[in-house]
Formats: structure tokens, sequence, C-alpha cells
């Protein structure tokens, strides 16, 4: 049964396939800008990511079309850790379908990168995939090379689930070439550090494989007993190769030992798991079972069937070591039925093949391997030994030589030591003469010094006192601006407390997001959201100022807002900025001769009519940005605002009517995001600011959010934010 990828997941491959092909008009260009780099990054990574989701899903064919396609785009921007990563998928991809050539040609290129790169760990990797290459295809001596290099690049980096793994796999091929003993070593290393790190697939791994090696060993009591173990942790996993392993080395036991009834049962769920998988291995496996039991229950013709098709599987993946088997287990029946030819045919290929794999020179080169490991290993550590004993000596001498130079420098420093106190003594008894010469001239001075001390005195505590009103004075100043400064929080939850809450907006829209970030504690913008049976409403309001006054301004809004949509029912934006014009106007008392208060609010307003399906819009001084069915539209509104001085001919606000098609976007928003400047004096621009949100609108609300705060905080990059920001993005199904 193929593993089909969910609908989902078709629709999406689908669209990245039509955005690959779209890939050489991006090329066509050797200069990109920086947009359109940023751009094209994100895609870049999306399709990263696709690659490695598919791939840990097992959709190997959908995975290879993707990646077939990526790597000319990966190539051109020059994203190398994403090419690597898309050939590495690409190189697992062929050595699992058998296509061990194009597998080793992935793989060299992503070896010689991270030898240049000097990426340890990555060539360890490498070096173990590309092991395990020679070893399905039976050339078991390179494979152990190659697991050797792959074993010691990760000791060298301390990497602990590498070393299990490459361990394991060595363990592999000694049970292959018939050495049991050696690969139980290899599997009991990799077990006690999978127990270490308490990874439950590699618990269940080496218990299998090690299951496997007493099995081989005859020993099948031992071998069921670590079969079952380890399903207890493929079933923990849910490893579907695991399972399927072990079911048929279950029915492989009960048919050496004769107990028949539960085996068919065990190889049926085997082969379904394969298929599912796509192990031709292991699906080989299965059907050489298949065959023994047939053959146990004398229906040799059903097992020349199964032999045969394992013979098939083996011939098509190379897999020698079934294709000897097989062939072994043909001669066995064909002789039975007196087919001499046919007995004696598969008995020489049989043969032929057994001595491909376990040959006297395969043999010497695998224990050549292991013994070149363990000399270059061991000449290390000596390696290592002797140059701690060189840095020891070498201390030693350091040491030594110091001590004598210390000895010279203390001798050498005591001579002249000696020599300036002789001569300071001298030079004592001078100054001694001198000194009773000036103690007369100090006394009488002493009279004139305590005058001027006690005018000192007094001229200190002066000092202090004015200090002491200073501090007061300080202390009175830092309470006021404490006071200041509670009084401003407390207006702040004020502020919060009136706006949406985040359940109103998820309960009127099908996705949303916020951005409100004050320059000063409170904020001269607000966002406002209202419906009815009919109707729903969402503004976005810039007031004049920031700070205290623009919150002043922005509580004035949402108040007016209130009365004049809730309680007036006022739904046409036109109608609602007119009467808001009036009642700012108003309320500030902007129409009475002589008041200088100019404050106002520009604001974009929409009303969405959903038992029409329409929406109307009308802004004052403030746009807004609608995309649908992937067109892009900025709706200017008109160039006045709300309150503030008004022209003697000011034209009346205009409403502008949209269909509503699903799904709808919109984004109503400040001037506060796109004029932010940065250290090199630059404005961040509107023309940026759309072209980002149309490169990522459909992506989730939250993800939009987070993608333009970080902008705006790399495009500050440490200077103080100028203005407030307020930026709302609406989805509507």
């Amino acid at each position: 049964m193929l593993h089909l990828p969910s609908k989902r997941t078709l629709l999406f491959f689908a669209l990245l396939i039509l955005s690959i092909g779209t890939v050489p008009a991006f090329a066509q260009n050797d200069q990109y800008d920086r947009a359109d780099f940023q751009r094209d990054s994100i895609y870049a990574s999306k399709l990263a990511e696709t690659i490695d989701s598919l791939f840990q899903e097992e959709q190997y064919d959908s995975c290879m079309l993707i990646i077939d396609k990526a790597l000319v785009f990966f190539v051109r921007l020059g994203l190398s850790t994403f090419k690597i990563q898309a050939l590495t998928h690409r190189g697992a991809i062929n050595r699992i379908k058998g296509r061990f050539s194009h597998a080793m040609a992935d793989f060299s290129e992503v070896l010689n990168y991270y030898r240049q790169t000097g990426n340890t760990r990555g060539e360890a990797a490498t070096l173990n995939q590309i092991g395990a290459i020679y070893r399905l295809r039976g050339d078991y001596p390179t494979a152990l090379d190659y697991y050797f290099k792959s074993l010691a690049n990760y000791q060298k980096v301390n990497h602990q689930p590498g070393i299990s793994s490459v361990l394991n796999n060595i363990g592999v091929v000694h049970l292959y070439q018939k050495l049991y003993d050696k690969a139980l070593e290899y599997y009991n290393k990799s077990l006690a550090i999978e127990k270490n790190l308490k990874n439950d697939e590699g618990i269940g791994t080496s218990y299998l494989n090690i299951g496997e090696v007493y099995r081989k060993k005859g020993d099948l009591q031992k071998a069921a007993d670590y079969y079952l173990r380890a399903l207890v942790y493929a079933n923990r996993t849910n490893d579907l190769d695991a399972i399927g392993t072990i079911y048929n080395e279950l029915a492989g036991i009960n048919i050496d030992i004769g107990s028949l009834n539960d085996v068919l049962k065990y190889l049926e769920l085997a082969r379904k798991t394969f298929l599912t998988t796509s192990s031709p291995q292991r699906l080989a496996e299965c059907e050489i079972n298949f065959g023994k039991y047939y053959q146990k229950v004398g229906n040799l013709g059903q097992a020349i069937l199964h032999y045969s098709k394992a013979l098939e599987i083996a011939d098509s993946n190379n897999l020698l070591d079934i294709k000897s088997d097989a062939h072994h287990q043909l001669s066995q029946i064909f002789d039975k039925q007196g087919n001499i030819a046919a007995a004696y045919s598969h008995f020489k290929k049989h043969i032929a093949t057994r001595d491909t794999l376990f040959n006297e020179e395969n043999t010497r080169k695998s224990i050549q391997a292991e013994f070149f490991y363990k000399f270059e290993h061991q000449q290390e550590e000596q390696r290592i030994a002797q140059a701690k004993k060189d840095a020891e000596y070498a201390e030693r001498l350091r040491r030594e030589k110091a001590v004598k130079t210390s000895l010279i420098v203390i001798v050498s420093l005591g001579a002249i030591l000696i020599g300036f106190i002789l001569f300071y003594l001298h030079k004592i008894k001078l100054k001694n003469e001198e000194l009773n010469y000036h103690q007369k001239e100090i006394l009488e001075k002493n009279e004139e010094l305590q005058q001027q001390q006690e005018e000192i005195l007094a001229q200190r505590d002066e000092i202090e006192r004015k200090n002491l009103i200073l501090e007061q004075s300080q202390q009175i100043i830092a309470d006021k601006n404490e006071r200041m400064i509670s009084s401003i929080e407390y207006a702040k939850t004020i502020q919060s407390a009136l706006l949406p809450k985040p359940e109103k907006l998820s309960e009127l829209f099908t996705d949303h997001f916020v951005i409100f970030q004050p320059k000063d504690i409170v904020s001269g913008d607000f966002y406002w959201v209202s419906n009815d049976e009919r109707f729903t409403y969402a503004a976005v309001m810039d007031c004049t100022g920031h700070g205290v006054p623009g919150a002043f301004m922005s509580m004035i809004g949402n108040t007016l807002l209130n009365k004049i949509v809730i309680e007036w029912g006022v739904f046409l934006p036109s109608l609602v900025l007119e009467a808001l014009n009036e009642q700012l106007r108003e309320a500030l008392k902007q129409k009475e001769t002589g008041n200088i208060v100019l404050a106002g609010i520009d604001i974009a307003f929409i009303t969405i009519d959903k038992q029409d399906k329409k929406i109307y819009f009308s802004g004052a001084a403030r746009p807004m940005l609608i995309i649908q069915n992937g067109d892009k539209q900025l709706v200017k509104g008109s160039i006045r605002s709300t309150g503030g001085f008004q022209p003697a001919n000011v034209k009346p606000f205009e409403n502008i009517t949209l269909e509503l098609a699903s799904p709808t976007y919109i984004y109503l928003f400040s001037d506060g995001y796109a004029d932010q400047i940065n250290v090199e004096k630059k404005k961040f621009g509107l023309q940026r600011f759309i072209d980002i949100i149309f490169q990522s609108y459909t992506m989730p609300m939250a993800a939009q959010r987070n993608l333009l705060v970080q902008m705006i905080e790399n495009h500050l990059h440490g200077t103080d934010q100028l203005d407030d920001i307020c930026v709302m993005g609406l989805r509507i199904d």
C-alpha cells in the first residue's frame, strides 16, 4: 500500500510547484535589491521546511519532485546550507530506493562541502551514509572502512547519538559476515549509549539487533526474549519498520521450532508494514520466511513462488546475502522434487554469491579496517600522552630557570637597597638640622593656622547646611516625579482597559493581530471595534501628540465613537467622521474665538455590512490597505482630519464601498510604523511596510505580527522610537 500525503499537503505541494515554476523569472536580473532578496529568502526557507517535512513523513516521491526544482533556486540565491540539506535528503531517498550510484553522487558532494567548511559532525554523518550504501551492496570491507572513519570523527566532537549509530552499523556488518560475537560486542556498546541518552527508539533498535544475533547463533529462546523487549519500544515510538521486522523474526523463530499456528498472521502483518515503509530488504526477508513456512507445511509450489519473489527483489536491489539464501532454499526444494539440473544451477549461484560475500580477501579487509581504526586511535592516545609529558618537562625547565633568575634579581636588589639606605641616612642627618631650623617658623605659624581653621570650620558648617537644603529639595522633586510616573502608569491601566479585548476581536473576525507600541507610557494612538446585528465596525485613530496629551485625546475619541455609533446608531463611516469632527471641536471649544487648542484626530474607519456583503470605508488623513483575490489596494481617505483647524471651504468626508470577498484581509494603521527613523536618519517608509504585508498576508495573523515587529526592531537597531505605533490586521471570511 502506498503512503499517500494528506489533502492539505497535496494542495501546498501543488502551490509550491507552481511557484517554483516562476524561479527563472526571479533569476533574470543579476542585481537583487534588498526587498527581492528578503522575499526570496523567506520563500526559500519555506521550501526547505517543506522538503524536511515530506522527508520525515516518508513521502519520498513528493519530496524528490520539490528537491529537484528547489536546488536551482538555492544555488541561485547562494543558500549553501539549504542546498546541502536538500542533497542529503535526496541521497538518503536514493539509498532507500536502491539507486546507489545516484546516492553516492549526492553524498560525495555533501562530503566535500563538510570537509571544506571544517564541519566534523556533518562529515561523520555523511561517511556513515556512504558506509550504509556499501553495506547494502554487499561490499562489507569498504562499508567498515567508511564506518570506522565516521566513528573517529564522531568521537572527536563527542557526539553520542552519532557514535551509537555507527557502532550499531558496524555490528550489522559483522552479523552479515557471521562474526556473531563481534556483532554482539558492538550492539551492546550502542545499547549502553542509547540507555544513557534515554532514547526509546535507539534502545528498541539495539534490542532488535541483539535478538537477531541470538537467532543466528541458534539460541531461539534468548532471541525471542530480545524481540519482545524491542516490540515494547517499537510500539511506544510507532516505528513501523521495527514492528514489521519483529513480526517477521518471531515468525521465523516459530518456523524453526515447528510452532506454525500464528506464523501466517505474523508474516502478513510484517509484509503489510514493509509495503507501507517501502523497505525492499525487509520485504525480501519476509518473502524468505513465507517460503520457509510453505516448505515446512509441504506446499513446495507456494514455497518456490515466495523464494522466487525474494530473489527478484534481491536482484533488483543488489541484496547479496538474501540472494544467496534464496538460491540455497530453491536448490534444496528442487533437489527434493528430483529436478537435479535446477537444483544444481541454484546451488552454484548460492555458492558464487556466498563467496562474493565471505571470501578470504573480504574477511581480511574487514579485520584490517578495524585494526587500522584501533591502531590510529591508539596512536592518537600515545601522541596526546607524549605531548602531555613534553609540556610537563618544559614547564619544569621554565620553573627552574625562573627560580635562578629570581635569586639573581634578589641579590642584586639587596645590594642596591643597602647603598640607598646608607645614602638616605646621610640625607636624613642633613634634613634633621634643617628641620630644627624650620621648627621655630612652624610654631609661629601654628597660631595663624588655628585662626584659619576656625574660619574653615565655620564655612564647612554653612556648606553642610546648604547641602541639607539641596538634598531636601532633591527628595521633594523625586517624590513628585514618582507620583507623576505612578499617575501616568495608572492612566496606562485605564487606557488599556478601554482597548478592545482579544476575545472581542476573535469573536468578530476570523483572524486578527494588533501591534500597539506607545512611544511613552501612554499612547496617542488608539484602536476601536464594535458590532450590532447587521454591522461590524473597526477603526484606528492617530491623535495629535503622544504621551499624556495624546492619551487624553485618544480617550475623548473613544468616548465620542461609542456615543456616535452605539448610542446614535450612525453606521456610514463618512457620517461617523463628520459627527466625530463636530463633537470633537465642540468638546475642545475649538469654535470659540481665540481658542488655540488645535488638537485633532486622524482616523481610518470601516463598516462591514454582513447582510449585503459590503465594506464601507472613510478616512480622515489615514488610508486602508485591503487584499482580495491576491490583489492589494491602498484606499486613501480625505486629506482633512477631525477636529483642529478647519479650512473655510472644507469638503465632506467620502464613503468608499467595496464588495466583501472571502477571504478579505484589511489593515488599518497610524503613521507611526512607517515614519520611524533609524540611525542613518532614514524612514522605514509606507511602501516597504505595504510590501512586507503583501509578501506575508497568507501566513497566520500572529506570524504576520511577529514579522512586522521584527522588521521595525531591525530598522530602529537601538535608536529611540519617535512616535506611537498602532497597526490592526483583520481577516474576514
